[in-house]
């Protein structure tokens, strides 16, 4: 019989495929579809992990994981807000390709707030891009957060973002516009470099 790890490891490898497959709706994944998936019993699922909903935070959390610590943003840019844009829109990009994970990601974070979420490490990515500006620590990364902030929002209402904003974050182009105005907008008259 194999090991209660490997079995763990099992039921959270099929619930990340069944997340992807999702488009972000959780309400689509049941304890008895990852049961099917994985030919464990929905019981022994129940006694790894107790609620669907800490599974999928598991699930989620291994997933956005893997894409910080994967992540290098290709800033070859000089001046801090460049480098910021540079990042963000890698980020909001990933954002919109990957909507499922995303939205899973986001929802769970305010709901659940924790000091190493996934938004938290985001903010702090954001803030480590950015160098030291002409301000205290402490303001740039208010700064950061409140950029991770509206970019999460943006993208949660991103269907209706022309709509409401006369931009649609559903094209790049538009919506690079507009982090590039938030960006400058944040920080732009902090530079130093």
């Amino acid at each position: 019989m194999k090991g209660s790890g490997d079995v763990k490891e099992k039921i959270i490898e099929a619930t990340m495929g069944l997340i992807a497959e999702s488009a972000g709706d959780i309400a689509d994944i049941s304890t008895r579809t990852i049961a099917e998936r994985t030919h464990i019993g929905t019981g022994l699922i129940n006694y790894h992990f107790q609620t669907k909903e800490n599974l999928i935070e598991i699930c989620v959390e291994r997933m956005i994981g893997k894409v910080i610590a994967a992540f290098t943003p290709s800033t070859p840019e000089q001046t801090p807000t460049a480098r910021l844009k540079s990042t963000a829109k890698q980020v909001f990009d990933f954002l919109v390709d990957n909507p499922a994970v995303s939205r899973i990601s986001i929802l769970s974070d305010h709901k659940n707030p924790k000091k190493s979420d996934s938004t938290m490490k985001s903010a702090m990515g954001m803030n480590k891009v950015l160098g030291k500006l002409e301000i205290s620590e402490k303001e740039q990364f208010v700064l950061a957060f409140a950029l991770t902030s509206a970019m999460q929002a943006m993208f949660l209402r991103k269907d209706q973002s022309g709509e409401l904003f006369g931009y649609d974050m559903n094209v790049k182009e538009q919506r690079d516009k507009v982090l590039g105005l938030l960006i400058d907008t944040m920080f732009g008259g902090f530079e130093h470099e």
